[in-house]
Order: C-alpha cells, then structure tokens, then sequence
C-alpha cells in the first residue's frame, strides 16, 4: 500500500511540476512581448560616448552583453560590451553597433541632443543648428531653434509641402546636415524631458500606432490598415463559416442516418482539421483565385481584361479559405453542444405538440448556443493568428487602401489588404535590417494578442452567461 501511494505522488507531483512549468513558460513568453512591446514608446535618453580612440558615438543603450577573452598569455577573462543604437547613417549604416565597455573613455547625456523622427530613412540624433528657409537662417542655436520649431509645430502638416523649410543637425564630429521639414515626422529632446512629458510623448505615440498608417517599409508608423483588414477579415470569414458549420453540425447529428455516408462525412471533417494550413492556401489560390476569380472576370468584367478584378488575391478570397479552414473547428464544437443537449427536452416538446423543427428552433437551438459561441472563439482565434494560406491569396506588407472606403461600391472585396499577422511575420523575419524593425514586431504582436484575447474573453463571458440562463430555464 505504501509502495502504491508514492507512485501516486510523484505522479501528482510531475503533473503539477508539468503545470507549473508550461504556466511559468506561458507567462515568461508574454512577458517578455509585453515589456519589448510597450516599451517601445517610452522616450530612451541619448548617451554621448567618447572613445578612447577619438569617436564620439550619439545613441542610445539598448543592451550589455559579456564575451569572454584570451590575452597574450592564454589567461582568459570576462569583458563587456555595449549595444548602441544610433542615429547617423552615414557613419553608421546597420543602426545597432557594439562599443567594447572597455575602450569607453567617458559618457554623458548632453540637454542639446534630439531626436528627429523621419517620414523615411529612420530617425535622426543629433544637435540641432539652425531653421532655414530656403537658405536663409531664422533662427540659430539650440534654444531659438526649439522655440520655433515648438511655435509652428501646430502646423507642421500644412508647413510640410513646403520643401524650402529645413532643419540643420550637426553630427557628433561636427557635420552639419539640412534635414527637410517635408521629410520630418517629430523632433523631440529626450534628455530634457520630464516625467509628464515623458508620458505625454508615451501617449501620443501609442495613440499614433493604433490610428496612423504605416511608413518606412513598416518600421516606423502605425498599423490602423492592419488592424482594419484584419477586423475586415475576421468578420467576413464568420459570416460565411458560422451558417454553413452550423447547418452541418445539425444534420450530422440530428437529420443524418447512421450509415457509411455519415461515417464517410465524419472522417473527412476530422481529417480536414489536421491538413496544414498552407494546403488551404494552395487550394484558395487555385479554386478561389484562379478559377472563381476569373470566371468572374470574363463574366462581369471582360473590358478590364487581361488585367484582373477578382481574379487575384484579395480580401474576399483570403475570407474564403480561412472559412474552409476553420470549417471543422466549429463543426465539432456545435455537435458536441448537441450530443449534450437532454433527451427529455426534446422529448416534453414533442410532447406537447412541436414538430421537429419547431423543436430544434425554440428548444435545442437556445441550449446550444453557447457551442456555437465557443465554435466562433476557436475559429476566430485560428483566423486572426494563420498567416500561410494569407500570403498567396490576397494579404501584402503594406497597401495604401481599405477595403472599405467612400468610393463606390463603398465595399472592395477584390482589394488586397494588410493583416496583423502578416505584419508581424513581415517585420520580424526581415533579412536586410531585420534588427531595427523588431520593436514594431514585438508591439504588433502585443496587440495581435491583445485583441484575440479581448474577443474570447468577451464571447467566453457571453457563452457563460448564455448558458447559466439555459441551464437554469431546463432546470
């Protein structure tokens, strides 16, 4: 007996030490997106570093990293080196470099130091030299400079389409270089800010995320198209899946005969929910694309021909194949509502005099809504978070319109669209200068989670609610 109950613990104590440990994973993961991703609006100091080999280095700190050494000697040691991002492209093309801690002769956060955030091309550090326009000096050093600037911030949208304003930075070696005020975004001081004004900028950056287009090859910017197509897609793909995985739920529990028919159309349920994604996507690209797409487009559109409407990817077809993918998911869902629903509801109703249907409309249907929200929530959470299929049936890095806007027909299901997954597949997997758009990654996907997990939170709670109405009127 006593042999028995150890065994007995220690497998309660592995599957307690397995909890805690995919919970302890679970919460290191956001964590760690969570603090790369809302730290990325925060203004960071710059740091001037003076070598001791002469360079004077402008940037910001973003890590310290140790490597181990070997002298002359073959005696081995620790030493440290510094991440910097910096804000000089001519110097300093890749944006991060490492500064050995070692060759550092001094630093400090000098108050002229500023930050010019570029429509294109990145941001700036710098001092800031002069206003120009159109040549001619209006105001020179630090503290007219500013002044100015601040004073006509307010129109800084209408004083952009003047290509003759200009903005002079001088480097950290003493170059000077004319900033167009056409190409500058915002000029801001983070060594002189204070805590409110930290905020303030913390603020209105995340507000500007959330709201603004995005630029720079998506680096800088907001995602608003982003998060629109993604909503836009979301919403088309439940229109079309919820009616359909329903209806069949339905027939395959209460009107299908038992029979190889039903066998035959239950297995191929269950294997559609194992085939990767990507096949839905090679599948949505030939049927949907090629042949819908372009029946479409010698039926209705011959003269735009051989240019075409439908028949390339969009945000219709894209709907489509996320549809046809998490077509199972809610299959399965709502039929294991119905295997549950009682017998003797169906019964007292047939009892009472309702035919079939009208017992599965006023009876069984109610008692089997919170399956079909929780269809809705794996669906929707499958949809918002596949990429695959999305790349090669209608989603792009980036596009100037919505698929939805005031021309007619108001609605352009023909459009490509940007989509959040996307985005953050786009911005964290960039060969070229990959590094510098990992903070965008790292936000983006923050906010991808953020909303899966607002949706499902607010269908779980309704499916709750749903089903302690229903459980109470059977009772």
């Amino acid at each position: 007996m006593g042999s028995k109950w150890s065994k007995d613990d220690a497998l309660i104590w592995l599957s307690g030490g397995a909890l805690v440990l995919g919970f302890l994973m679970v919460a290191g993961l956001i964590l760690v997106i969570v603090v790369h991703g809302l730290g990325r609006f925060w203004p960071q100091e710059l740091t001037r570093y003076v070598m001791h080999d002469g360079r004077v280095v402008l940037g910001h700190e973003t890590s310290r990293a140790s490597v181990r050494t070997t002298g002359s000697t073959g005696e081995r040691s620790r030493a440290y080196r510094l991440r910097v991002r910096t804000g000089d492209r001519r110097l300093y093309p890749q944006e991060y470099i490492w500064l050995e801690e070692s060759g550092v002769a001094g630093r400090d956060a000098p108050r002229e130091a500023v930050v010019v955030e570029q429509v294109r091309g990145g941001d700036l550090f710098g001092y800031l030299d002069s206003f120009e326009d159109d040549g001619v000096v209006v105001a020179r050093g630090y503290d007219a400079v500013w002044a100015h600037y601040r004073e006509r911030y307010p129109e800084l949208e209408r004083l952009r389409r003047q290509q003759a304003l200009s903005i002079v930075l001088t480097s950290t070696d003493g170059r000077r270089h004319a900033v167009s005020l056409a190409s500058v975004q915002r000029i801001y001081a983070p060594n002189t800010m204070t805590a409110w004004t930290s905020v303030r900028h913390y603020v209105g950056s995340a507000w500007s995320y959330l709201w603004a287009p995005p630029r720079d090859e998506n680096r800088l910017g907001g995602v608003y198209p982003a998060i629109f197509g993604t909503a836009a897609m979301v919403i088309l793909m439940s229109v079309v899946v919820m009616p359909f995985g329903v209806l069949a739920a339905f027939y395959l529990r209460e009107y299908g005969r038992p029979g190889p028919f039903l066998n035959a159309v239950r297995i191929a349920v269950n294997s559609l929910a194992g085939v990767p994604s990507i096949v839905f996507g090679v599948f949505g690209l030939g049927f949907f694309v090629y042949f819908l797409g372009g029946t479409l487009d010698r039926l209705f559109f011959p003269a735009d021909l051989p240019e075409p409407t439908f028949g390339r990817g969009g945000i219709l077809w894209c709907s489509l194949t996320l549809a046809l993918l998490t077509l199972p998911v809610v299959i399965v869902a709502v039929e294991e509502g119905l295997a549950g629903v009682p017998r003797e509801l169906r019964e007292a109703s047939h009892a009472l005099g309702a035919t079939r249907f009208e017992t599965l409309w006023r009876v069984v249907v109610p008692v089997v809504l919170p399956s079909i929200l929780t269809g809705l929530i794996l669906s929707v959470a499958r949809a918002a978070g596949t990429v695959a299929p999305l790349m090669i049936t209608g989603v792009v890095a980036f596009s100037a319109e919505l698929p939805v806007d005031g021309a007619w027909p108001f609605v352009h299901l023909e459009r490509e669209f940007m989509h959040l997954g996307f985005h953050i597949f786009d911005t964290g997997f960039r060969p070229d200068g990959g590094e510098a758009f990992l903070p965008m990654s790292y936000t983006s996907t923050l906010l991808l989670l953020a909303i899966v997990v607002s949706l499902n939170a607010a269908a779980i709670g309704l499916r709750s609610r749903l089903r302690r109405r229903y459980s109470v009127a059977a009772a």
